[in-house]
């Protein structure tokens, strides 16, 4: 399906090449990307030139942003992926790329969080639309970002509201998001972890596409897990046992001085903090969902006795003190 740019009319085969396309009939707004925009034309400008005119052009649209405002919004997403990209052109082993994104990648979550907010989840759906992770070979540079704030709000709906709120599309994103990912895009694959608040949703199996990934994917599945306990602890722990027990995944990972570990075990890491209240999952960055209810969790009996009662039949407790408690289950 081609997507045509509504400024100048020209089309491209992936909404990534419509986003990063250099058109004639928009002029920037600030006098750097002004200036830039004229060097460009003149002399041919540098992958630093366009960083640092898109750099500009972001922090004015933050600076100005207000919540209900989707076209910014969209504005601000396009001008982040510009800098990233023009940052990654830079010769430095990803020195710049990095500084850029850590500089902005809070703000902008926020931004678009705070639009979501004001707007509803129709923004956001606009959003995953717009950045597709499944619509090219590579992820869009802002992918992050925007699994950043569908993490936050899908959490806030389930709590607020109900899972048969939460949005396909927003469960279907960061599922795509943590298939497509590589193995190395570290900040990628941790920001798609509240994909577990979405456990028990009627349209859309957390519990079979977290199954169906699980031997490729342990490290993230894992962490995605734990989420889902403070969403739904009988459906996570009905997950938890089907995992543990499929013979299936039958892999290991190394760990430095120690044997290798199997997968099945480390899962149990899911569990680690649930018998405390000093231990909450970390992902989305920026974002204290159990700040922001005043949220308590407590869990319950049966639930916890099913998890000892697994460790035991698995015979993962070999190598646990006699008295283990969840803390000895990290790892």
């Amino acid at each position: 399906m081609a997507h045509e740019c509504d400024d100048c009319g020209a089309s491209f085969e992936t909404l990534t090449r419509l986003r990063l396309h250099d058109c004639e009939d928009v002029q920037p707004e600030t006098p750097v990307a002004s200036a830039d925009l004229e060097k460009s034309q003149s002399a041919g400008s540098s992958p630093a030139d366009e960083r640092d005119a898109s750099v500009a052009e972001l922090d004015t649209l933050l600076n100005r942003f207000s919540g209900d405002d989707r076209a910014a919004l969209h504005e601000t997403l396009a001008e982040f992926e510009s800098a990233l990209s023009a940052a990654l052109e830079e010769d430095d082993g990803g020195e710049t790329y990095r500084d850029v994104f850590w500089r902005y990648h809070e703000r902008v979550s926020d931004a678009l969080d705070e639009a979501v907010r004001a707007t509803g989840w129709s923004l956001l759906e606009e959003v995953i639309d717009a950045y597709d992770p499944t619509a090219d070979d590579e992820l869009p540079l802002v992918t992050p970002t925007i699994a950043n704030a569908v993490g936050r709000n899908l959490i806030r709906t389930r709590v607020t509201e109900s899972v048969e709120a939460i949005p396909v599309s927003a469960l279907e994103y960061l599922d795509g998001v943590a298939v497509t990912a590589s193995d190395t895009a570290d900040t990628t694959q941790e920001e798609v972890h509240a994909y577990g608040w979405g456990i028990g949703h009627p349209d859309h199996s957390v519990a079979d596409r977290l199954h169906a990934r699980v031997s490729e994917d342990i490290f993230s599945v894992t962490p995605t897990l734990e989420h889902a306990f403070y969403a739904d602890q009988y459906a996570a722990v009905d997950l938890l046992e089907a995992l543990v027990k499929d013979e299936s995944i039958d892999g290991t990972f190394s760990r430095p001085a120690r044997d290798d570990m199997p997968s099945r075990r480390y899962l149990l890491d899911s569990v680690y903090g649930l018998k405390t209240d000093d231990h909450w999952p970390g992902m989305p960055r920026y974002y204290d969902w159990h700040e922001e209810f005043d949220d308590t969790f407590e869990l319950d009996d049966t639930v916890e006795q099913r998890i000892r009662d697994l460790v035991e039949e698995i015979g993962f407790d070999a190598d646990l003190p006699n008295d283990w408690t969840f803390r000895d289950l990290g790892v």
